[in-house]
């Protein structure tokens, strides 16, 4: 029998109750499954589909990331990332189990090479909340895909036998997820590896189970972070809903460990896929001390299109954000290329182009749409290599432009 509203109100404040809410243990045995996703939302059939037909991830989430989401409402984004919806259940033709390539540039088990001077290590296979638009379904949340101990020293000492690799992303799955012992042991390696100087820890725990921040794991983080290696931290809040005074907290305790954090954010139609939704997102992001990082375009896998949206948002949102918020609030708007090519930077086109005759470039003001000048340097070589102003254009706007 279905949950009525009541009762799905009262299992949730049974639920935020608990006396062991701020333990991060807690917090990861009590996982909400699929099975138990009734009890806390009143689903509609789309969902309930969702829930029995995905089709390449399990369903759970922290209690803790639950309690940010709406029961009644279909439009929350915490809601969204957390159940299943039926479009979930549908492969699409453009779509691919590892549209990246990460498992043919793999040249031991749970090691990606995309570049010559970095790796990707897949360190677990398990995160506190599986996200509906996960690019890793592949591997997440399913026990055959987790990293053996030799598996993870197969991965330490190819990259301590190739002295070109300098930046180690640990990634997995969440690695946060790992035990104090085997984060200290991983960083431990690394750090004595010379010719790794940078180390990049890929988590969404500081969004999804903040709890798990603690003073210990910090204590570990800061000891390694030295003059032999530099860590960081990159993270994924995707609406400013998830910008909570607990996630504040964990970050301020990874920047008092020494680590810088960065934001990575995904475009997800129908959560964040406007300007106004992603310069609230990074208003508070500045506030929390995080400095925006990327902005991602969805990769295409499995069950994603519902997410998916047009190249054109990302500049929309982009040129939104330009002039009403700080350079260091503003992502770079980046797509990972199919097939393994790697990312590339989008940008909105504010170049308009070079006039040869007077030797200006013509530029349009994101912030005010206002038309600008500025000369190329006298004896530039590189006159030919500028694509053309359009002369009907530069005619236009000519007499009126912005001069020095």
């Amino acid at each position: 029998m279905e949950n009525s509203k009541n009762q799905i109100i009262a299992n949730r404040k049974r639920l935020f109750s608990h006396p062991d809410w701020n333990s991060y243990k807690f917090q990861l045995q009590n996982r909400i499954k699929a099975k138990d996703l009734e009890n806390f939302f009143l689903l509609n059939p789309e969902e309930k589909e969702g829930i029995e037909n995905s089709i390449r991830l399990n369903v759970g989430t922290t209690p803790y990331y639950l309690s940010l989401s709406d029961p009644f409402d279909l439009n929350c984004p915490i809601r969204k990332t957390i159940v299943p919806r039926k479009e979930e259940a549908i492969f699409s033709p453009e779509e691919s189990i590892d549209p990246l390539h990460e498992e043919r540039l793999s040249p031991v088990k749970g090691l990606t090479r995309m570049y010559k001077d970095r790796v990707l290590l897949f360190s677990n296979h398990e995160c506190s909340v599986y996200c509906r638009h996960c690019m890793r379904g592949r591997k997440v949340s399913y026990s055959s895909e987790k990293p053996t101990v030799e598996n993870l020293n197969e991965c330490l000492t190819y990259i301590e036998g190739n002295s070109d690799i300098t930046d180690v992303v640990i990634s997995g799955g969440d690695p946060l997820n790992l035990t104090d012992g085997k984060v200290d042991y991983i960083l431990g390696k690394l750090e004595m590896i010379p010719h790794v100087k940078i180390c990049r820890i890929g988590t969404r725990n500081p969004v999804t189970l903040p709890m798990r921040i603690t003073s210990n794991l910090c204590k570990i983080i800061e000891n390694h972070n030295n003059d032999s290696l530099s860590i960081f931290c990159n993270t994924q809040f995707n609406h400013k809903k998830e910008c909570t005074k607990e996630a504040k907290e964990a970050v301020l305790k990874l920047i008092k460990a020494g680590v810088s954090v960065g934001n990575q954010c995904v475009i997800l139609k129908g959560i964040n896929d406007n300007g106004e939704t992603m310069l609230a997102l990074h208003q508070k992001l500045l506030e929390m001390r995080v400095r925006a990082y990327y902005m991602y375009d969805p990769e295409l896998i499995p069950g994603s299109r519902h997410f998916r949206t047009p190249f054109a948002k990302g500049f929309e949102i982009l040129s939104y954000m330009r002039g009403k918020i700080g350079g260091m609030g503003i992502p770079q708007f980046v797509t990972d290329l199919p097939g393994g090519g790697g990312k590339v930077t989008m940008t909105p086109d504010w170049y308009l182009g070079f006039h040869r005759q007077t030797r200006y470039h013509l530029f349009q003001s994101a912030m005010a749409g206002t038309y600008h000048i500025s000369p190329e340097p006298v004896g530039s070589p590189y006159d030919s290599t500028y694509k053309e102003v359009d002369p009907k254009l530069w005619e236009k706007v000519y007499s009126h432009v912005s001069k020095v």
